[in-house]
Formats: structure tokens, C-alpha cells, sequence
């Protein structure tokens, strides 16, 4: 216990951050993958540590890290070094039986592309997420689609759906069974400039309830809607965490 104190509050003071109502915290991590005789090193030495209510954004070029850090801090991914736990409970090389889990009851994730399956209706994703998760309590699906100003289009197919719909769509998915984190891979990459900042509204607006939200992204938008940044270069953090101006 009293070492696991001491890196806490290591990541505390290394980030700059506040050691209040800490949600996710990632120390020291590191990914490697193989392709045939060469060594990719993914990420290396990344530490995090995200607060309730509060938006970090990761930045850096195609191939820094960035996809790969959300996976492993989400657990779909797990990484060859260092340590994620969110809520106070380790997500890294844990079964995935209990990954799952924890995806389910602590973790949403916000694709760039979708998260509805195509042959469900919009409340029907929903639904079959609340399912998955046994979820009895949470946010009603429709008013939870009314809040996002897509309740009348609940019965379309996703293929039906506007871009700026179908990424309202997907934030539904994300956060209909209340998680504590959202991590979302550049969620806006394929909208409009209009589309981009009412769904950044929409996360700012979870945000102010008290979900810790990382974002993965190229858009000079998102980096200057987050509260901090992390830039990532070759899988090495760059200038640590940083405020963008506002």
C-alpha cells in the first residue's frame, strides 16, 4: 500500500496535476509489437492520470501512439509495461473476462467511424448496450436521445443518419450506461466544422457531470476545446501535459 501511495503521488507531481478525485491513472506505459525481424515500439514510458470532470486530449502524427494508448487504457489492449486502474481497480493484464467488464460498468468508447451496429435501430443499440451490461439503472435511452436532439430519428437504421446524427448516435452508445471514462478516437475526424463543435459541446456538457474524457485527435479544435493536452511523438510523451489557450 504504502508503495502504491508513492507512485500515485509520483504521477501526481510529474503531470502537474491536482490529486483530486483521480478516475483513471496510467504509470510508466509501454507497448512493442513485432513485424517480421523489426521491433515497434508503440508506446513508451506514458503516463496519465485523469480527473472526474475533466477533458484531456492526446495529440501527435499518425503513428505516435495515440490509438494505442486508448486501447490499452480502455483494455483492449494491454500493455507490456506499467499499470492502468480506473476506479481504483486495475484495467492492465487482468483476464479479459474482467476487462469486459470493466468496459461495461466503468468505460465508454466513442469511435471515429460507429459504434451502432448497422442492422439495429438507434434506440435498439441502446438497448442492446443496457443489456449487455445488465444495466437496470442508468440513463433512459430516450431521454437520453432527446438530450442529444436525435429523439425523433430513435427508429432509424444508422445508415439513415446524417454524419452530425449518426456521431450524436454513437456518443449515446458511449455514455447510456453512465461510465465513469470516456475515451474517444477521433471522434470528429470525418464531420463538418459545425457538426465537430456541437458534438465537442455535447462531451463538454458530460464533462460538467463529472466524466473524465480523453480524446484522441488531429484537430486544432479539439486541442483548444481541452482542458490539457498530451502530445505524443514515436510513443514518448512530448513537453508532458500541457493547457492549450484558450
Amino acid at each position: 500500500m504504502e508503495e502504491d501511495h508513492r507512485q500515485f503521488l509520483l504521477v501526481m507531481i510529474t503531470s502537474g496535476l491536482r490529486a483530486a478525485d483521480p478516475v483513471m491513472i496510467a504509470e510508466n506505459l509501454y507497448r512493442f509489437y513485432h513485424a517480421g525481424d523489426e521491433e515497434v515500439l508503440a508506446l513508451q514510458g506514458v503516463s496519465l492520470t485523469v480527473s472526474k470532470g475533466e477533458v484531456v486530449a492526446v495529440a501527435g502524427p499518425s503513428g505516435s501512439g495515440k490509438s494505442t494508448l486508448l486501447a490499452c487504457l480502455g483494455g483492449l489492449d494491454d500493455p507490456d509495461g506499467g499499470t492502468v486502474r480506473i476506479d481504483g481497480t486495475r484495467m492492465s493484464r487482468q483476464p479479459e473476462a474482467i476487462r469486459a467488464r470493466l468496459r461495461r460498468e466503468v468505460v465508454g468508447i466513442l469511435y471515429q467511424s460507429s459504434n451502432l451496429l448497422p442492422h439495429l435501430s438507434v434506440i435498439d443499440n441502446l438497448e442492446l448496450v443496457r443489456r449487455l451490461a445488465g444495466s437496470t439503472t442508468g440513463i433512459d435511452p430516450t431521454q437520453l436521445l432527446d438530450e442529444l436532439g436525435i429523439g425523433h430519428r430513435a427508429h432509424a437504421l444508422p445508415a439513415h443518419l446524417s454524419g452530425g446524427e449518426a456521431a450524436r448516435a454513437g456518443v449515446a452508445v458511449a455514455v447510456v450506461n453512465e461510465p465513469r471514462v470516456l475515451l474517444a478516437d477521433e471522434p470528429t475526424g470525418e464531420l463538418d466544422s459545425g457538426s465537430e463543435k456541437r458534438l465537442l459541446a455535447l462531451l463538454r456538457q458530460r464533462a460538467t457531470e463529472g466524466l473524465a474524457v480523453v480524446v484522441a485527435s488531429h484537430s486544432p479544435v479539439v486541442l483548444r476545446w481541452a482542458d490539457r493536452v498530451l502530445h505524443l511523438a514515436d510513443g514518448r510523451p512530448v513537453h508532458g501535459l500541457t493547457r492549450e489557450a484558450s
